[in-house]
């Protein structure tokens, strides 16, 4: 992207579409003396002479712009003005923002009007015809990144917003827009850049041995800066990142319902949007174990929640009867279709998913959980499972699994895929563990989540060493070169330390008008 820091901008920074009302937002040097050539208060106070943020009711011209200067040999795109034609007027309000008390931290203006998309297109074609240019996309927030308003997990919390599918999502970006990952990060930068400087102070006057910072009190704070590292680790892991849709999987030994559970869940909870062919597509039910080999995913609404539902393929044991063979016999007469090979990615691809999703919910059939003890329970609860469902309750209507949940806190939830009973439970108890997971753990835009993840990790390794070297009596140059290091990748986390790709590949991302 090319940053002209001087150019006037614009944009129509409201959705796509026709709406009751819509706007142009205009940033840049001239922002004011070119809306005071297009605009007319109702009041008829000159809008150049404005000093603090205002709002004004007036009229904006649609008309036909005319060039108006005396020599047009010196004729520039600041001395253009709007005569406006008869029945040219469009009602307007306008929000001014004159000064450096603006989101990009200079003179910004907003055209709110009719939200006519051929309205709009006027108002911006207007506004650039009389010194502005269009936005690139995601400029306006670059500016105020570059102007130091924002840092970038601010910034990525702006698309965050836009983009967000749900109240949750939603949350997560206000919530780190305002400030919620960038504050511990910038105060964690401040005591360590202090650390690294008592610490270098002490290097100067080595001769003299001074020490400004006693060797408990180093540690002290290198292990409370990694402390804070590994909690911001903890929130971009894989599974409580928020993506466009959090991940429920259904996992579990092969045949036991989980194909026939997808689609019932998919049949009464899809979202119903046309565009997502997957939900359209049921899973696959066989009587015969390993149907499922790859894993299908629909989209569905858990009391509100968009969430995407996994099925995946079954994660027992290796089927027994794959045929056994002796070193040197001919791997391609015994497994001639590599079922075996499918098998085993199939189990490795499960794997992979159960690691990453957001909620995994065990499914086992009705007739083996009456015979589980609290022992096989307390085992389940332990190996990574959010919850169990039994399927096919149909089967044992009068069984009542109560008691199992008491031993383990662990959620069980009975249905049965063919009669819909349970379903509602299921829906219910799954938004549960999605709400309190997120407020356990917090959460963090999946944007920022994957551009940060390996720089805290480094930043994390940094105060590690740095702690052993202060343990085992290093000497203080080598603990201030890790933290050093440590500073360099958090500078890459807040955007101290940025390249031109890096802003191109956030800020290209964005929509025209953010």
């Amino acid at each position: 992207m090319s940053y002209h820091p001087n150019d006037t901008i614009c944009a129509i920074a409201t959705a796509a579409g026709g709406a009751a009302r819509g706007m142009v937002r205009i940033s840049g040097p001239d922002a004011i003396a070119i809306v005071a050539r297009c605009f007319l208060p109702n009041d008829g106070e000159s809008i150049e002479q404005l000093r603090s943020a205002t709002a004004r009711t007036g009229r904006f011209s649609v008309g036909r712009t005319i060039l108006s200067v005396s020599d047009s040999a010196n004729a520039h795109k600041t001395d253009r003005i709007v005569r406006p034609t008869s029945e040219s007027w469009l009602p307007c309000d306008l929000f001014l923002w004159p000064t450096s008390r603006s989101y990009t931290r200079e003179p910004v203006a907003e055209l709110h009007t009719l939200g006519s998309p051929p309205l709009l297109q006027a108002v911006t074609d207007l506004v650039c015809s009389v010194g502005a240019r269009l936005a690139e996309p995601g400029e306006f927030t670059l500016r105020a990144f570059l102007a130091g308003r924002l840092d970038l997990t601010q910034a990525e919390a702006v698309l965050g917003v836009v983009d967000a599918r749900g109240a949750d999502e939603l949350d997560t970006a206000l919530a780190q827009l305002a400030g919620g990952l960038a504050r511990p990060l910038h105060e964690l930068r401040e005591q360590l850049l202090q650390l690294l400087a008592e610490l270098e102070a002490g290097l100067d006057f080595v001769d003299e041995d001074i020490r400004f910072v006693s060797q408990d009190e180093l540690l002290t704070r290198l292990a409370a800066g990694r402390v804070m590292l590994d909690e911001i680790a903890g929130q971009m892991a894989s599974r409580h990142v928020a993506a466009d849709r959090m991940q429920i999987a259904l996992v579990g030994p092969p045949n036991v319902g989980k194909s026939s559970l997808f689609n019932a869940l998919v049949t009464r909870f899809g979202d119903g949007d046309p565009s997502d062919r997957r939900r359209r597509v049921p899973a696959l039910v066989s009587p015969q174990c390993g149907t499922t080999r790859d894993y299908l995913t629909a989209t569905i609404k858990v009391n509100g929640m968009r969430c995407e539902l996994v099925d995946t393929a079954g994660m027992g044991e290796p089927n027994n009867e794959t045929p056994s063979f002796s070193v040197g016999e001919n791997l391609s007469r015994i497994d001639p279709h590599g079922v075996a090979d499918i098998e085993a990615s199939a189990r490795s691809q499960s794997n992979r998913l159960r690691s990453q999703v957001a909620i995994r919910a065990h499914c086992v059939e009705a007739v083996d959980v009456v015979a589980w003890d609290v022992a096989a329970l307390q085992e389940l609860a332990t190996s990574d499972c959010d919850l169990v469902v039994v399927t096919k309750s149909d089967l044992m209507p009068h069984t009542s699994f109560e008691p199992l949940i008491a031993p383990t806190n662990l959620p069980i939830v009975a249905t049965s895929s063919r009669t819909g009973a349970g379903l509602d439970d299921l829906c219910a108890e799954l938004r549960e563990l999605l709400t309190r997971d997120a407020t356990q753990h917090g959460q963090i835009v999946a944007a920022t989540a994957n551009r940060c993840r390996q720089s805290v990790r480094l930043a994390e390794s940094a105060l590690r060493s740095a702690i052993e070297i202060a343990s085992s009596g290093g000497g203080d140059e080598l603990v201030a070169a890790e933290v050093r290091a440590a500073l360099a990748e958090l500078g890459k986390v807040v955007g101290a330390i940025y390249t031109d790709d890096l802003l191109d590949r956030i800020f290209k991302t964005f929509c025209i008008g953010k």
